[in-house]
């Protein structure tokens, strides 16, 4: 599989707000993500990543990103009018599901 990069705001801790970041994916998996702004970058480190946290609960974090922009493509207005809600409520419905089946 080919590598790509995509942009995307992101909250950025170090510049202490919402920046431009750099992408980069490896094998359909997020492998790197850098502020354009600071030039932080985090390394995400899959064998480390599917050795710690169960495998179906990753994948789904890891292809989070592909997953939404397929949703836009299909249906923009549909997306754009739910995300303000699965933006304040994800967080607690992944922490929810996560303890739930440990």
């Amino acid at each position: 599989m080919p590598n790509t990069k995509m942009e995307a705001t992101l909250f950025c801790i170090h510049c202490d707000g919402d920046t431009d970041h750099v992408i980069q994916y490896k094998n359909d998996h997020i492998h790197q993500i850098t502020c354009k702004n600071c030039g932080v970058e985090v390394k995400i480190d899959q064998d480390y990543v599917k050795k710690h946290f169960k495998e179906e609960f990753v994948l789904r974090v890891l292809t989070k990103p592909v997953r939404m922009t397929r949703e836009m493509e299909r249906d923009l207005t549909g997306f754009l009018v739910s995300l303000p809600f699965r933006v304040v409520t994800k967080p607690y419905r992944v922490y929810k599901e996560f303890h739930d089946k440990k």
